[in-house]
């Protein structure tokens, strides 16, 4: 039997466009095998949130899969939708054809053209094996965490191995809100040996022959390169789906805004990037320069708009009620003009504005609410400092793209005259262990410090950072998840007080 598998990136609520799009594939495939397997999730989109319990939106759903159903005389289709179980929404899987519909909650089989379908949804590893199947088809919608692949891939070929049967695997493509799905096919056979395994974050479509002895091929992984094109392709699909199509950013002359250029650059296009230099008293030549020389490198608009005509305008404004503002005010107000001069150009080219703050600094709030947390994503978000610098080395692999000066020189926000990063944070690799430890693992303080030997002052200032700024991190952008701890997904009260005992 052939199959037709595509990936397939719709978006998150959009049920008229994508039953548009499904019925167009249905066409496509027609003419080239026997089955159409999409993913869980086509139909309606992913993340839904409270639209998943929307009634509109199941109606909507429902009258589109029996639209779609229409469309199958000549070929079946396998998708994910939703529907009703036990009068409670849920997502589901639908094995269509000439126009009836089969509703799979879970694993079910199916008889197509005189052979045996098992269709799995969701987590293959959950499921046992249908007697007599010829074939095992597996949809899920599983969001993209940073090192998890080989366990996944794994799980499949112990999967197929369990079912005794050739299996094709089918994970939802696309971004939205922070999270990512990568799309990826696969195809194993019997003997859970990889026949076929499909790119990630693009569109592809694979045409597979359940009965054909196809060659085995290898899974080749590169961890560092599958975390850039996740944030690259959060960056795409996040400012599409938005209906935008340039994004504006803040070049500071520094490693985060640096990488954020480069990402949006490879999701957009340089074309359609607009990174802003907008400097102050407190600007080091050197930061034009290297931000300057990284435009070029990526031929994306490079614009300079000083921030000092507003700054002494604000502060002229206030000096009635403070004559002396605090050192902290003044680095607020710098970072906060910047947000007004980027939020101004995001009106003016209708360009979505990326927020270049990273995981490190955003656990501990060492940004300015209003100010470099602007944006309507965040795509380093998720992604620790020492992180960054493999990664910036990893990008500059075959050629120099960020200049090496960017990556060598003392992470500094610039706010200040020979201000660093390390006058107020411990070193970032300290920092990040202090965080892990502590955000992740959830360990008390005193073990932290124990287990890493870092100094108690160090930890109980970290810590109280953490706990401090919970305020700062509910209004951030959507970040782009990269792991099960994303600073987004765990919901703190903001007015509190958290005990720790040494």
């Amino acid at each position: 039997m052939k199959i037709y598998a595509a990936s397939f990136n719709p978006r998150a609520a959009d049920i008229a466009a994508n039953a548009e799009n499904i019925i167009r594939l249905l066409k496509t495939a027609s003419a080239q095998a026997d089955l159409l397997l999409l993913p869980e999730a086509a139909l309606t989109g992913c993340p839904l949130y409270d639209l998943f319990d929307d009634k509109r939106l199941m109606k909507q759903n429902l009258d589109a899969l029996k639209e779609i159903a229409r469309h199958t005389k000549d070929i079946a289709c396998v998708l994910g939708y939703l529907d009703y179980e036990a009068k409670e929404p849920a997502t589901a899987a639908a094995f269509i054809y000439k126009g009836k519909i089969t509703k799979i909650f879970d694993s079910d089989s199916v008889e197509l053209k005189g052979q045996t379908l098992q269709i799995c949804l969701g987590d293959i590893a959950q499921y046992k094996s249908a007697p007599d199947a010829d074939a095992v088809l597996n949809l899920y919608a599983l969001p993209y965490r940073r090192g998890e692949t080989p366990a996944r891939m794994d799980a499949f070929k112990k999967a197929a191995k369990k079912f005794g049967a050739p299996l094709l695997s089918l994970n939802l493509l696309g971004g939205g809100d922070g999270l990512v799905f990568d799309g990826r096919c696969a195809a194993l056979n019997r003997k859970g040996g990889f026949t076929f395994i499909g790119g990630q974050f693009a569109d592809q479509a694979f045409v597979w022959d359940s009965e054909e002895k196809a060659p085995e091929i290898p899974f080749k992984y590169d961890e560092t390169e599958e975390l850039l094109e996740a944030l690259s392709f959060s960056i795409h699909d996040q400012v599409v789906k938005c209906g935008m199509d340039k994004v504006v950013l803040g070049l500071s002359g520094g490693l985060d805004s640096a990488v954020v250029a480069v990402l949006a650059a490879r999701a957009l296009g340089g074309e359609s990037v607009w990174a802003v230099g907008m400097p102050f008293r407190y600007t080091s030549e050197l930061s034009k320069q290297l931000a300057e020389a990284l435009a070029k490198n990526l031929k994306i608009n490079h614009e300079r708009i000083p921030i000092g005509p507003a700054f002494e305008a604000v502060k002229a404004g206030v000096l009635h009620i403070s004559s002396h503002p605090k050192d902290l005010t003044e680095q607020n107000l710098q970072a906060r003009l910047r947000a007004n001069v980027l939020m101004t150009l995001s009106s003016e080219l209708d360009a979505m504005v990326l927020s270049c703050g990273n995981k490190s600094e955003a656990a501990v709030g060492y940004c300015t609410l209003y100010g470099d947390t602007c944006g309507g994503l965040m795509p380093l978000g998720d992604v620790y400092k020492s992180d960054l610098y493999k990664l910036a080395q990893h990008i500059n692999k075959e050629r120099e793209i960020i200049p090496q000066g960017i990556i060598d020189r003392a992470p500094t926000a610039e706010l200040a005259t020979g201000q660093t990063d390390q006058d107020t944070l411990p070193p970032y690799p300290v920092l990040d262990k202090i965080i892990r430890a502590y955000w992740e693992e959830q360990l008390p303080a005193a073990e932290i410090a124990k287990k890493y030997k870092i100094a108690k002052h160090t930890v109980a200032d970290v810590v109280a950072r953490i706990d401090g700024t919970d305020f700062k991190r509910r209004q951030c952008p959507p970040i782009t998840q990269t792991s099960r701890f994303a600073l987004t997904e765990r919901l703190r009260p903001i007015a509190k007080k958290i005990t720790h005992l040494w």
